[in-house]
């Protein structure tokens, strides 16, 4: 197996874990993928001139941008739940203080 295609089944491998919420076990293959990276363009400056490496390359370039684009969408989602935990304890008391003695008091009061 030549580096280039180490490195797509890197990124395979890489959004298989994204997928699956695996942000440790991304970001080590990341690491792994972007040295392989480093090294194929040290010993091979003129690989993205050739035709099927370039097309590769640019596979690679696309998914790599889908992936990110995937990860920010979770890290906005992940930022919205946190504030809306983080707010959850002020509403609960809120909720406590205008229902006259809470959720107890509400639950006596429904049967009648």
């Amino acid at each position: 197996m030549n580096l280039l295609d180490r490195i797509m089944v890197l990124t395979t491998e890489i959004e298989n874990r994204v997928a699956s919420a695996d942000w440790a076990g991304a970001t080590d293959l990341d690491l792994e993928r972007r040295e392989l990276l480093r090294d194929l363009f040290a010993t091979q400056p003129h690989v993205a001139r050739d035709g099927s490496a370039r097309a590769i390359l640019e596979q690679l370039r696309a998914r790599t941008d889908s992936t990110s684009a995937a990860l920010h969408d979770t890290r906005r989602a992940l930022s919205a739940a946190s504030r809306l935990l983080q707010t959850a304890p002020g509403v609960v008391r809120a909720y406590e203080r205008n229902a006259d003695g809470g959720p107890h008091r509400v639950a006596e009061t429904a049967g009648e």
